[in-house]
């Protein structure tokens, strides 16, 4: 699959200004679909550290050009709120620079501790040791998410 050229670095910078309202895509596979629940099955909700598109540079398909990514995934969205749910994550810009899988859009969904200043930037790799927390961000996700495109076998 050839990259859209939106993706592509093309020399910009990371930018933080998240608003409250902007939507991350995040890829799905067929298997991690519940039809019962009609939603993602909350064990596969991936955190901490997962990675979104951000709406403001891309689009819902724009999920499947990555690295392992398939013209079978599916994307669900979420907003920034929704991130930050209970102060527990934030949502980081981190564009990726790949030869051949480049993506500006890039955000990792990363933990935040209650003694970050605001508009602090975390670091990759943070752990939440609270599985209680764990499960309350992984529901809270489940709950507030938008089915962008079906995934298929």
């Amino acid at each position: 699959m050839t990259v859209p050229e939106h993706l592509h670095i093309n020399g910009r910078t990371e930018d933080q200004s998240f608003t409250e309202d902007d939507q991350l895509y995040r890829s799905y596979t067929f298997e991690e679909y519940d039809f019962l629940e009609d939603s993602i099955k909350t064990e596969t909700v991936k955190f901490p550290d997962f990675s979104c598109n951000w709406n403001r540079y891309s689009e819902p398909v724009d999920v499947r050009y990555r690295l392992n990514g398939r013209k079978t995934d599916g994307c669900y969205s979420f907003n920034v709120t929704t991130a930050r749910y209970k102060k527990i994550a934030t949502s980081v810009h981190d564009p990726i620079d790949h030869p051949e899988y480049p993506n500006y859009s890039h955000t990792e969904i990363r933990v935040c501790r209650e003694t970050d200043p605001p508009n602090f930037v975390p670091p990759k790799n943070r752990k939440l040791k609270s599985k209680s927390k764990k499960l309350a961000y992984r529901e809270n996700m489940v709950n507030n998410l938008s089915i962008e495109i079906k995934a298929s076998k």
